[in-house]
């Protein structure tokens, strides 16, 4: 069996208000050159998921990327044309992570690997998803490239779940595959709202970690008689908190460099 994966975070290529956004693994964020615009496009992502993109300027963003105002007008002449940008990365990102499984031989494995490299991407622009009401209605290309990202995702975990049930990994009826992979993308999507909600909302490792864990007892019920232990493993370590090595191969954009 293999090592279970540890925080689900994103190895961006940051500055300091970006380090806590670390991990173990490869970056989540599509590698640009080291360049006055990379370097906008980091703090920017940067200071939109700590403290909200309506609340972040682009004075802010300029002194966070360390060049004068001037300097950002010149690369960017208002702040939505940045937002565009970070978009425009995140559907990237998000294409190679909602990669339809490959072979006939899926295993349970190949699931969670998909899962962490889900996570760290939510992670990586966790914004969006804080954020949606606001973003959508001041930026159209927003809810356009969620909508899809929500279909594509919901249309990756039909093919997993059914590429399980084939391999007898999960015992499911057909006709309930398109509700239970429905369910497990709003578990991954609003999971975070919902804490935000209850008053319960949990440090960026804690929550991935508790999101997968919910994933993965969701489908539970679903499991096979030889499969059950092993979800019940995952399923556990990930609710404990655990935070250990993995060894699956990485899912991160070609060129993406660890920290």
């Amino acid at each position: 069996m293999r090592r279970l994966p540890g925080p689900v975070l994103p190895s961006l290529p940051c500055g300091r208000a970006c380090h806590r956004l670390r991990a173990s693994g490869a970056a989540i964020a599509t590698t640009m050159k080291r360049d006055t615009r990379t370097r906008i496009l980091v703090a920017s992502l940067s200071l939109f998921n700590e403290q909200g993109e309506p609340n972040t300027t682009t004075n802010d963003i300029a002194n966070e990327a360390d060049i004068s105002p001037g300097n950002l007008h010149y690369h960017f002449r208002r702040k939505s044309q940045i937002v565009t940008a970070i978009l425009t990365e995140f559907q990237a990102d998000a294409r190679r992570v909602l990669e339809p499984p490959a072979g006939n031989d899926l295993t349970i494995d190949d699931f969670w690997a998909f899962l962490h490299w889900l996570l760290e991407l939510l992670a990586a622009y966790g914004f969006l998803f804080r954020d949606t009401e606001t973003l959508v209605s001041t930026y159209p290309g927003v809810r356009r490239s969620l909508k899809g990202f929500a279909q594509g995702l919901t249309a990756a975990m039909q093919l997993y779940v059914e590429a399980l049930r084939r391999n007898a990994i999960l015992e499911i009826d057909t006709s309930e595959v398109p509700i239970v992979c429905r369910n497990l993308v709003v578990i991954a999507l609003f999971s975070d709202r919902y804490a935000e909600v209850t008053g319960s909302r949990l440090t960026v490792d804690a929550s991935a970690l508790k999101t997968a864990s919910s994933v993965l007892a969701a489908l539970r019920p679903y499991a096979t008689v030889e499969a059950a232990p092993l979800i019940a493993v995952l399923t556990e370590h990930y609710a404990s908190g655990h935070q250990v090595e993995t060894d699956f191969p990485d899912r991160a954009p070609a060129g993406a460099q660890p920290v």
